[in-house]
Protein backbone atom coordinates (compact mmCIF):
# COMPACT_ATOMS: atom_id res chain seq x y z
CA UNK A 1 0.00 0.00 0.00
CA UNK A 2 1.18 3.69 -0.69
CA UNK A 3 0.47 6.59 0.62
CA UNK A 4 -1.72 8.71 -1.61
CA UNK A 5 -0.30 11.85 -1.91
CA UNK A 6 0.91 14.60 -5.10
CA UNK A 7 3.79 12.95 -5.38
CA UNK A 8 2.80 9.26 -4.87
CA UNK A 9 4.72 6.59 -6.64
CA UNK A 10 2.92 4.99 -8.86
CA UNK A 11 3.82 1.03 -8.82
CA UNK A 12 4.37 -1.28 -12.20
CA UNK A 13 3.82 -4.33 -13.09
CA UNK A 14 7.54 -5.04 -12.77
CA UNK A 15 7.26 -4.02 -9.49
CA UNK A 16 4.56 -6.83 -8.77
CA UNK A 17 6.65 -9.23 -10.69
CA UNK A 18 9.87 -8.26 -8.27
CA UNK A 19 7.65 -8.52 -5.11
CA UNK A 20 6.21 -11.45 -6.20
CA UNK A 21 9.60 -13.30 -6.40
CA UNK A 22 10.96 -11.47 -3.26
CA UNK A 23 7.82 -13.57 -1.78
CA UNK A 24 8.73 -16.88 -3.20
CA UNK A 25 4.90 -16.69 -5.15
CA UNK A 26 4.73 -17.85 -8.25
CA UNK A 27 3.22 -15.61 -10.79
CA UNK A 28 0.62 -18.64 -12.50
CA UNK A 29 -0.76 -19.53 -9.33
CA UNK A 30 -2.28 -15.90 -9.07
CA UNK A 31 -5.46 -13.98 -10.62
CA UNK A 32 -4.30 -11.66 -13.37
CA UNK A 33 -5.52 -8.34 -11.77
CA UNK A 34 -3.27 -6.79 -9.69
CA UNK A 35 -5.03 -3.75 -7.00
CA UNK A 36 -2.40 -1.77 -5.36
CA UNK A 37 -4.08 0.31 -2.65
CA UNK A 38 -3.28 3.49 -1.91
CA UNK A 39 -4.09 5.73 1.28
CA UNK A 40 -5.83 9.38 1.01
CA UNK A 41 -4.84 12.34 2.79
CA UNK A 42 -6.94 12.87 5.87
CA UNK A 43 -8.61 15.09 4.57
CA UNK A 44 -9.58 13.52 1.46
CA UNK A 45 -10.90 10.64 3.13
CA UNK A 46 -14.03 9.72 3.47
CA UNK A 47 -14.80 11.02 7.45
CA UNK A 48 -18.80 10.71 7.40
CA UNK A 49 -18.81 7.23 6.57
CA UNK A 50 -19.81 4.45 9.24
CA UNK A 51 -20.03 0.84 8.77
CA UNK A 52 -23.07 -1.51 9.95
CA UNK A 53 -22.90 -5.16 10.60
CA UNK A 54 -26.75 -6.09 9.09
CA UNK A 55 -28.27 -9.97 9.65
CA UNK A 56 -29.53 -12.50 6.26
CA UNK A 57 -32.83 -10.64 6.99
CA UNK A 58 -31.67 -6.87 7.09
CA UNK A 59 -29.49 -7.58 4.09
CA UNK A 60 -31.94 -8.83 1.91
CA UNK A 61 -34.30 -5.56 2.33
CA UNK A 62 -31.51 -3.83 1.85
CA UNK A 63 -30.89 -5.45 -1.63
CA UNK A 64 -34.56 -5.25 -2.19
CA UNK A 65 -35.11 -1.65 -1.81
CA UNK A 66 -36.84 -1.38 1.28
CA UNK A 67 -35.70 1.75 3.66
CA UNK A 68 -34.37 2.02 7.01
CA UNK A 69 -34.62 4.96 9.54
CA UNK A 70 -32.26 5.56 12.46
CA UNK A 71 -34.65 7.39 15.53
CA UNK A 72 -33.70 9.19 18.28
CA UNK A 73 -32.90 12.40 19.71
CA UNK A 74 -29.14 13.86 21.10
CA UNK A 75 -29.96 12.38 24.30
CA UNK A 76 -31.11 9.18 23.15
CA UNK A 77 -29.25 6.00 21.95
CA UNK A 78 -30.31 5.68 18.08
CA UNK A 79 -32.22 2.81 16.93
CA UNK A 80 -32.42 1.42 13.67
CA UNK A 81 -36.57 0.65 12.50
CA UNK A 82 -37.71 -1.52 9.81
CA UNK A 83 -41.51 -0.87 8.87
CA UNK A 84 -42.19 -3.78 11.95
CA UNK A 85 -39.30 -3.91 14.05
CA UNK A 86 -37.09 -1.95 15.86
CA UNK A 87 -33.18 -2.63 16.52
CA UNK A 88 -30.51 -1.23 19.12
CA UNK A 89 -27.60 -0.11 17.36
CA UNK A 90 -23.72 -0.37 19.58
CA UNK A 91 -20.81 0.96 18.40
CA UNK A 92 -18.07 -2.42 18.47
CA UNK A 93 -14.42 -2.73 17.88
CA UNK A 94 -12.38 -5.20 15.82
CA UNK A 95 -9.47 -6.28 16.02
CA UNK A 96 -8.67 -5.98 12.48
CA UNK A 97 -8.34 -2.97 9.78
CA UNK A 98 -11.34 -2.74 7.86
CA UNK A 99 -10.63 -0.60 4.58
CA UNK A 100 -12.92 0.96 2.35
CA UNK A 101 -12.16 0.52 -1.05
CA UNK A 102 -14.58 1.62 -3.66
CA UNK A 103 -15.11 -0.49 -7.00
CA UNK A 104 -12.62 -2.70 -4.99
CA UNK A 105 -12.63 -6.64 -7.31
CA UNK A 106 -13.27 -9.76 -5.04
CA UNK A 107 -11.46 -12.93 -6.59
CA UNK A 108 -13.96 -13.97 -8.77
CA UNK A 109 -13.98 -10.67 -10.56
CA UNK A 110 -10.23 -10.54 -10.51
CA UNK A 111 -9.59 -13.26 -13.11
CA UNK A 112 -9.35 -12.11 -16.63
CA UNK A 113 -8.88 -13.82 -18.99
CA UNK A 114 -5.70 -12.00 -20.71
CA UNK A 115 -2.34 -13.70 -20.13
CA UNK A 116 -0.47 -10.60 -19.11
CA UNK A 117 -1.01 -8.77 -15.69
CA UNK A 118 -3.38 -5.87 -15.36
CA UNK A 119 -2.26 -3.31 -12.73
CA UNK A 120 -5.32 -1.42 -11.10
CA UNK A 121 -4.75 1.62 -8.52
CA UNK A 122 -7.47 1.75 -5.76
CA UNK A 123 -7.97 4.67 -3.44
CA UNK A 124 -8.85 3.58 0.29
CA UNK A 125 -11.63 6.26 0.77
CA UNK A 126 -11.66 5.25 5.00
CA UNK A 127 -9.92 3.07 7.10
CA UNK A 128 -11.90 1.41 10.31
CA UNK A 129 -11.66 -0.11 13.55
CA UNK A 130 -15.15 0.19 14.40
CA UNK A 131 -18.22 -1.24 13.05
CA UNK A 132 -21.83 -0.51 14.45
CA UNK A 133 -23.82 -3.73 15.04
CA UNK A 134 -27.69 -4.20 15.70
CA UNK A 135 -29.82 -6.17 17.67
CA UNK A 136 -33.44 -6.69 17.76
CA UNK A 137 -35.44 -4.80 21.05
CA UNK A 138 -38.21 -3.32 22.27
CA UNK A 139 -39.75 -0.51 20.87
CA UNK A 140 -39.49 2.69 23.13
CA UNK A 141 -43.18 3.05 23.41
CA UNK A 142 -43.85 3.77 27.09
CA UNK A 143 -42.68 7.35 26.01
CA UNK A 144 -46.17 7.84 24.61
CA UNK A 145 -47.58 7.86 27.78
CA UNK A 146 -44.91 10.99 28.72
CA UNK A 147 -45.39 13.07 25.57
CA UNK A 148 -49.32 12.87 25.34
CA UNK A 149 -50.41 12.84 29.10
CA UNK A 150 -50.01 16.62 29.34
CA UNK A 151 -52.60 16.29 26.45
CA UNK A 152 -54.60 13.93 27.26
CA UNK A 153 -58.25 13.99 26.44
CA UNK A 154 -60.11 14.10 29.81
CA UNK A 155 -63.44 15.50 28.69
CA UNK A 156 -65.20 18.03 26.46
CA UNK A 157 -65.31 20.41 29.45
CA UNK A 158 -61.32 20.42 29.39
CA UNK A 159 -60.87 21.15 26.08
CA UNK A 160 -60.81 24.95 26.37
CA UNK A 161 -57.10 24.34 28.63
CA UNK A 162 -55.55 22.45 26.29
CA UNK A 163 -52.26 24.37 24.85
CA UNK A 164 -52.34 23.55 21.23
CA UNK A 165 -48.22 23.52 21.12
CA UNK A 166 -48.31 20.57 23.48
CA UNK A 167 -50.46 18.47 20.70
CA UNK A 168 -48.88 15.97 18.38
CA UNK A 169 -50.15 15.16 14.89
CA UNK A 170 -48.46 11.50 13.01
CA UNK A 171 -44.93 13.27 11.81
CA UNK A 172 -44.28 14.70 14.87
CA UNK A 173 -45.29 11.53 17.12
CA UNK A 174 -43.09 9.81 14.72
CA UNK A 175 -39.55 11.68 14.91
CA UNK A 176 -40.24 11.32 18.94
CA UNK A 177 -41.11 7.72 19.19
CA UNK A 178 -38.22 5.23 18.67
CA UNK A 179 -40.46 2.59 17.01
CA UNK A 180 -40.94 1.18 14.08
CA UNK A 181 -44.28 2.20 12.15
CA UNK A 182 -46.35 -1.17 12.75
CA UNK A 183 -45.03 -0.79 16.53
CA UNK A 184 -46.24 2.72 16.71
CA UNK A 185 -50.04 2.40 14.92
CA UNK A 186 -50.27 -1.09 17.45
CA UNK A 187 -49.75 1.03 20.29
CA UNK A 188 -52.04 3.77 19.74
CA UNK A 189 -54.52 1.12 20.41
CA UNK A 190 -52.56 -0.59 23.24
CA UNK A 191 -52.58 2.66 25.17
CA UNK A 192 -55.92 4.17 24.29
CA UNK A 193 -55.00 6.37 22.08
CA UNK A 194 -56.87 8.79 20.04
CA UNK A 195 -57.22 10.76 16.58
CA UNK A 196 -58.73 14.31 17.47
CA UNK A 197 -58.93 16.57 14.48
CA UNK A 198 -55.73 15.35 12.76
CA UNK A 199 -54.38 14.90 16.38
CA UNK A 200 -53.47 11.73 18.53
CA UNK A 201 -54.47 12.52 22.28
CA UNK A 202 -54.35 9.87 25.13
CA UNK A 203 -57.43 8.83 26.80
CA UNK A 204 -56.74 10.12 30.54
CA UNK A 205 -57.48 7.47 33.39
CA UNK A 206 -60.47 9.82 34.59
CA UNK A 207 -62.34 9.72 31.37
CA UNK A 208 -62.10 5.93 30.71
CA UNK A 209 -63.09 5.51 34.14
CA UNK A 210 -66.38 7.74 34.01
CA UNK A 211 -67.27 6.71 30.50
CA UNK A 212 -67.20 2.88 31.25
CA UNK A 213 -68.59 3.23 34.40
CA UNK A 214 -71.72 5.29 32.24
CA UNK A 215 -71.59 2.41 29.77
CA UNK A 216 -72.29 -0.08 32.65
CA UNK A 217 -75.11 1.56 34.40
CA UNK A 218 -76.61 1.09 30.83
CA UNK A 219 -76.85 -2.92 32.02
CA UNK A 220 -79.00 -1.95 35.06
CA UNK A 221 -80.87 1.06 33.20
CA UNK A 222 -82.27 -1.53 30.25
CA UNK A 223 -82.26 -4.93 32.40
CA UNK A 224 -79.59 -6.43 30.32
CA UNK A 225 -77.64 -9.49 31.07
CA UNK A 226 -73.71 -8.59 30.47
CA UNK A 227 -73.75 -10.72 27.18
CA UNK A 228 -76.65 -8.82 25.96
CA UNK A 229 -75.03 -5.39 25.08
CA UNK A 230 -77.34 -3.76 22.24
CA UNK A 231 -74.50 -1.04 20.56
CA UNK A 232 -76.49 1.25 18.91
CA UNK A 233 -78.71 1.60 21.83
CA UNK A 234 -75.07 2.52 24.25
CA UNK A 235 -74.21 4.65 21.64
CA UNK A 236 -77.58 6.44 20.99
CA UNK A 237 -77.59 6.71 25.03
CA UNK A 238 -74.33 8.19 25.14
CA UNK A 239 -73.58 10.54 22.52
CA UNK A 240 -74.03 13.36 24.35
CA UNK A 241 -71.80 12.32 27.13
CA UNK A 242 -69.11 11.02 25.08
CA UNK A 243 -67.50 11.86 21.76
CA UNK A 244 -67.38 9.61 19.14
CA UNK A 245 -63.71 8.56 19.20
CA UNK A 246 -63.38 7.79 22.94
CA UNK A 247 -66.98 5.60 22.80
CA UNK A 248 -65.56 3.49 19.62
CA UNK A 249 -61.68 3.57 20.98
CA UNK A 250 -63.55 2.14 25.00
CA UNK A 251 -66.21 -0.17 23.18
CA UNK A 252 -64.04 -1.54 21.48
CA UNK A 253 -61.76 -2.66 24.24
CA UNK A 254 -64.18 -3.93 26.21
CA UNK A 255 -66.75 -5.07 24.77
CA UNK A 256 -67.00 -8.29 22.59
CA UNK A 257 -69.25 -10.03 20.35
CA UNK A 258 -71.69 -12.14 22.46
CA UNK A 259 -73.32 -15.76 21.24
CA UNK A 260 -76.61 -14.24 21.58
CA UNK A 261 -78.62 -12.24 18.68
CA UNK A 262 -80.72 -9.46 18.30
CA UNK A 263 -84.19 -10.35 16.85
CA UNK A 264 -82.93 -9.24 13.29
CA UNK A 265 -79.95 -11.42 13.04
CA UNK A 266 -77.34 -8.17 13.95
CA UNK A 267 -75.03 -9.18 16.98
CA UNK A 268 -75.34 -8.34 20.75
CA UNK A 269 -72.22 -7.59 22.35
CA UNK A 270 -70.54 -8.56 26.08
CA UNK A 271 -68.34 -6.87 28.32
CA UNK A 272 -65.03 -8.41 29.00
CA UNK A 273 -65.19 -9.45 32.69
CA UNK A 274 -61.24 -9.21 32.96
CA UNK A 275 -60.85 -6.03 31.47
CA UNK A 276 -63.77 -4.31 33.33
CA UNK A 277 -62.61 -5.79 36.59
CA UNK A 278 -59.33 -4.80 36.54
CA UNK A 279 -60.60 -1.23 35.05
CA UNK A 280 -62.85 -1.33 38.69
CA UNK A 281 -59.93 -2.34 40.30
CA UNK A 282 -57.71 0.43 39.15
CA UNK A 283 -60.49 2.58 39.99
CA UNK A 284 -60.10 1.54 43.79
CA UNK A 285 -56.58 1.62 44.21
CA UNK A 286 -56.56 5.22 43.00
CA UNK A 287 -58.59 6.19 45.77
CA UNK A 288 -56.41 3.89 48.28
CA UNK A 289 -53.43 2.28 46.81
CA UNK A 290 -53.26 0.10 50.13
CA UNK A 291 -55.92 -1.52 51.55
CA UNK A 292 -56.75 -4.26 54.05
CA UNK A 293 -57.91 -7.40 51.53
CA UNK A 294 -60.73 -8.36 52.72
CA UNK A 295 -62.55 -4.61 52.26
CA UNK A 296 -60.58 -4.58 49.28
CA UNK A 297 -62.57 -7.48 47.91
CA UNK A 298 -66.26 -6.25 49.42
CA UNK A 299 -65.94 -2.95 47.59
CA UNK A 300 -64.69 -4.47 44.47
CA UNK A 301 -68.04 -6.67 44.26
CA UNK A 302 -70.04 -4.26 45.28
CA UNK A 303 -68.89 -1.90 42.09
CA UNK A 304 -68.77 -5.01 39.52
CA UNK A 305 -72.11 -5.96 37.57
CA UNK A 306 -73.84 -8.52 38.64
CA UNK A 307 -72.96 -12.09 36.92
CA UNK A 308 -69.32 -10.96 37.26
CA UNK A 309 -66.71 -12.28 39.89
CA UNK A 310 -63.61 -10.16 40.76
CA UNK A 311 -60.58 -12.36 41.03
CA UNK A 312 -57.16 -12.08 42.92
CA UNK A 313 -55.74 -13.12 39.32
CA UNK A 314 -57.27 -9.96 37.71
CA UNK A 315 -55.14 -7.80 39.16
CA UNK A 316 -52.38 -8.95 37.69
CA UNK A 317 -49.77 -6.19 36.11
CA UNK A 318 -51.79 -3.55 38.33
CA UNK A 319 -51.39 -4.57 41.90
CA UNK A 320 -50.05 -7.15 44.53
CA UNK A 321 -51.64 -9.19 47.08
CA UNK A 322 -49.22 -9.21 50.09
CA UNK A 323 -49.05 -10.32 53.76
CA UNK A 324 -48.18 -7.16 56.51
CA UNK A 325 -45.97 -8.57 58.89
CA UNK A 326 -45.91 -5.97 60.93
CA UNK A 327 -49.70 -5.24 60.99
CA UNK A 328 -50.58 -9.23 60.73
CA UNK A 329 -52.99 -8.28 57.37
CA UNK A 330 -53.15 -9.46 53.75
CA UNK A 331 -53.30 -6.00 52.17
CA UNK A 332 -53.67 -5.37 48.22
CA UNK A 333 -51.09 -2.71 47.28
CA UNK A 334 -51.16 -0.71 44.20
CA UNK A 335 -48.18 -2.00 41.95
CA UNK A 336 -48.92 -1.00 38.08
CA UNK A 337 -46.13 -2.32 35.62
CA UNK A 338 -46.17 0.84 33.89
CA UNK A 339 -44.43 2.65 37.03
CA UNK A 340 -41.58 0.75 36.53
CA UNK A 341 -38.63 1.00 35.28
CA UNK A 342 -37.38 0.05 32.11
CA UNK A 343 -34.05 -1.05 32.45
CA UNK A 344 -33.86 -4.82 32.81
CA UNK A 345 -31.62 -4.81 36.26
CA UNK A 346 -33.52 -2.24 37.65
CA UNK A 347 -36.28 -3.85 36.95
CA UNK A 348 -35.57 -6.87 38.38
CA UNK A 349 -34.38 -4.80 41.64
CA UNK A 350 -37.71 -3.34 41.89
CA UNK A 351 -39.22 -6.82 41.89
CA UNK A 352 -37.48 -8.15 44.37
CA UNK A 353 -37.48 -5.40 46.45
CA UNK A 354 -41.18 -5.08 46.87
CA UNK A 355 -41.53 -9.24 46.80
CA UNK A 356 -38.64 -11.76 47.49
CA UNK A 357 -40.00 -14.46 45.69
CA UNK A 358 -42.33 -14.81 42.46
CA UNK A 359 -43.98 -17.66 40.92
CA UNK A 360 -43.84 -17.65 36.57
CA UNK A 361 -47.23 -16.29 36.61
CA UNK A 362 -47.28 -13.63 39.01
CA UNK A 363 -44.09 -11.85 37.39
CA UNK A 364 -45.00 -12.47 33.94
CA UNK A 365 -46.59 -9.43 33.92
CA UNK A 366 -44.14 -7.17 34.73
CA UNK A 367 -41.20 -8.48 32.87
CA UNK A 368 -43.87 -9.95 29.32
CA UNK A 369 -42.95 -6.15 27.91
CA UNK A 370 -39.25 -6.66 27.95
CA UNK A 371 -39.19 -9.68 25.76
CA UNK A 372 -38.02 -9.83 22.40
CA UNK A 373 -38.14 -12.63 19.72
CA UNK A 374 -34.84 -13.81 20.99
CA UNK A 375 -35.59 -13.56 24.76
CA UNK A 376 -39.11 -14.86 26.23
CA UNK A 377 -39.87 -14.48 29.66
CA UNK A 378 -38.47 -17.70 30.95
CA UNK A 379 -34.92 -16.88 29.54
CA UNK A 380 -34.81 -13.21 31.76
CA UNK A 381 -35.87 -15.14 34.45
CA UNK A 382 -33.01 -17.97 33.91
CA UNK A 383 -30.64 -14.79 33.37
CA UNK A 384 -31.56 -12.15 36.12
CA UNK A 385 -33.51 -14.37 39.01
CA UNK A 386 -33.18 -17.73 40.84
CA UNK A 387 -35.04 -20.52 40.63
CA UNK A 388 -36.04 -22.64 43.68
CA UNK A 389 -38.81 -25.09 44.56
CA UNK A 390 -41.46 -24.67 47.32
CA UNK A 391 -43.93 -27.56 47.77
CA UNK A 392 -43.74 -28.49 43.88
CA UNK A 393 -44.12 -24.89 42.61
CA UNK A 394 -41.41 -23.11 41.06
CA UNK A 395 -40.25 -19.64 42.20
CA UNK A 396 -37.72 -16.71 41.34
CA UNK A 397 -36.15 -15.02 43.44
CA UNK A 398 -32.96 -12.34 43.26
CA UNK A 399 -29.80 -14.19 41.78
CA UNK A 400 -27.33 -12.29 43.90
CA UNK A 401 -29.14 -12.58 47.45
CA UNK A 402 -27.83 -15.24 49.95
Amino acid sequence: MEFNDNSRHLRSTEDITEALKSAGVKEVSLHNVSQVLYYLPNEEANQDCRLLELDDQLLEMVEKGESFTFQGRVDETAVLCTKNRTYEVREAETSNSLLLVPDFKFSSQSNINDSSRILEHKDVKGIFYKYYEIRECKPQLPKLLTLLDPSSFKGQEYESSIDSAALFDWDKLRNEIQASEAELLQALDDYLIININGYFRLISFECEARSVTLMLDLLDENSWEVDEVDREITYDALKNLIIKPVLDTLFKKYAEVSEKKKDDGSPLYKYNEIKTCKLLAKVLLAASPVTEYKQFMESWHIGTPDKMTPKDEYLSGIALVIWNKKLSRKEVISYPETSLPRDITARFHALFKVKSKWTVQEITPYIINLTTSKMNVQALLTKYARCSMSNGVKLYSSKYDN
